[in-house]
């Protein structure tokens, strides 16, 4: 009896440590932040386009615990001529305030995206953030 519960044990195992190293192995998912005003004190749910006054408020604890002094923003495959430009960073309370400027080549066309973006230090990843980009189209 007790040969078969060991048996039975290690093959359980066997069949669970695939899962459990590839969970703890994974790619760290993408945290969902919030975009607020230059203040930190108004939160908005996405980016939006042909700004300078919003900021992306992320949790220290996503940054490490504290904020590093060479951040940069890496915001991937944007729609072509969209970009997010990190201008400054500043600290309120447990949350970092990424202050950056959102703007697009085109205004002519509209944009309504998720971004992924990598906030790097010391060229490695630190923290990938995940917030919508914004942009109605206009015309002159």
């Amino acid at each position: 009896m007790k040969k078969n519960i060991l048996t039975a044990a290690f093959s359980l195992s066997l069949l669970l440590a695939p899962a459990v190293l590839t969970t703890a192995l994974a790619a760290p998912t993408a945290v969902q932040v919030t975009a607020s005003d230059s203040s930190g004190d108004l939160s908005y749910p996405a980016l939006y386009t042909e700004s300078s006054w919003m900021s992306l408020a992320v949790p220290l604890a996503d940054l490490g615990g504290s904020v590093p002094s060479d951040l940069s923003l890496d915001a991937g495959a944007l729609a072509v001529g969209t970009t997010i430009t990190l201008d400054s960073v500043t600290q309120t309370g447990d949350m970092a305030l990424l202050h950056v400027t959102v703007s697009r080549a085109d205004t002519g066309i509209s944009i309504n995206q998720l971004a992924t973006i990598n906030v790097m230090s010391g060229g490695q990843v630190v923290a990938t953030l995940s917030i919508p980009v914004l942009g109605a189209a206009s015309s002159d």
